[in-house]
């Protein structure tokens, strides 16, 4: 664009320069002597130049529209490869934001395979634990000796009768030891008659036996107590606790509940435990009114009597005194007993 500038300014001139010369060639060189001849001198210049600086502009502006138009189409093309990089960007982030996508979707993917393979570590940590505990139950049942001569003098003065005997000629460790407390404790409390409850009678036992029985009961609290922290449901507490249930003999499950009764062990959580699994559901008991009224619960294979009282802790009640949730699970005879006990109540 410059240069055709430059080169219509440079024929301008040479226009110019060569009519002024053609113009002295032809009439010389002097002013002219009227207004006349100034008028004719301005028309031949004017007739001259004007046509030639017409026709100079006429190619300069034709020159600009060319360079417009080029303008133009290279702004058109510079829009459209504009418009292009725009559509390519789009669909770069496009196909960008479908690769988030599926990586939010692998990653979330990821996190529930981390969770549910830490849900199975946490199940397979419980389970390994758990059954180790419950082998150490076996064993420490293994282990149970009792020998009523050791603290039989103590025992008797403590609850103030002569002596108690054992109904068992075995010396066997494990459940033969279990029977042997057992018999001991039923003949000190008939000792006792009706001074004192069976609970009291456990209580001068645990005071000077628990050094045989009380490493068995922690234990079994403990595994009560994982399987209440561990498991979130109900029902798989249920599943794990009904495991435990069916290792208990009758003899454990009596000497669980008058344990559990003893007011020198905790404050009541254990017992709280064994009526939240229900544990004592299996154990074979004997509930009884006379015509009196009078309740009593007998204790079958071994012997031993309990009162209303006794029984009443293991079984949770709304404000109405209606059952909620019993120790002794569905136990027929206690389950007699409970609408027995809202009938009088009523």
């Amino acid at each position: 664009m410059k240069w055709m500038i430059i080169l219509i300014c440079c024929l301008a001139v040479a226009a110019g320069i060569s009519a002024f010369l053609f113009y002295i060639d032809n009439f010389g060189i002097g002013f002219a002597q009227t207004i006349g001849d100034w008028g004719a001198v301005g028309d031949f210049f004017g007739g001259v130049l004007n046509p030639i600086f017409a026709f100079l502009s006429l190619i300069l502006i034709a020159h600009t529209l060319m360079q417009n138009k080029k303008a133009l189409e290279q702004s058109e093309q510079a829009i459209q490869q504009g418009t292009e990089a725009i559509e390519q960007n789009e669909r770069a982030l496009q196909v960008s934001n479908q690769e988030l996508a599926l990586t939010r979707n692998e990653l979330a993917n990821s996190a529930t395979a981390l969770e549910e393979q830490a849900k199975l570590l946490a199940v397979q940590s419980f389970e390994t634990t758990f059954f180790n505990m419950l082998e150490l139950h076996g064993r420490l049942l293994d282990k149970f000796n009792y020998n009523h001569i050791d603290s039989h003098d103590e025992i008797s003065q403590k609850l103030n009768i002569p002596y108690f005997e054992v109904f068992s000629t075995s010396k066997l460790p494990g459940i033969d030891s279990l029977n042997r407390l057992i018999s001991a404790i039923q003949d000190a409390h008939q000792g006792v008659g009706d001074k004192s409850s069976i609970v009291n009678v456990f209580n001068a036992f645990y005071l000077y036996e628990n050094r045989v029985f009380g490493s068995y009961f922690r234990n079994l609290y403990q595994i009560l107590k994982l399987i209440k922290t561990s498991i979130t449901t109900y029902q798989e507490q249920k599943k794990y606790s009904n495991i435990l249930r069916a290792q208990l003999s009758n003899q454990e499950l009596t000497l669980l509940l008058l344990n559990c009764l003893c007011s020198e062990i905790d404050n009541g959580q254990f017992r709280k435990l064994v009526l939240h699994f229900e544990l004592l559901e299996h154990l074979d008991i004997t509930y009884k009114k006379d015509k009196d009224h009078i309740t009593t619960f007998t204790i079958n294979n071994p012997t031993l009597l309990l009162t209303s009282s006794e029984i009443d802790q293991y079984l949770s009640l709304d404000s109405n005194g209606r059952l909620i949730r019993s120790a002794f699970g569905l136990n027929y005879q206690i389950l007699k007993y409970n609408k027995f006990r809202n009938m009088v109540d009523q």
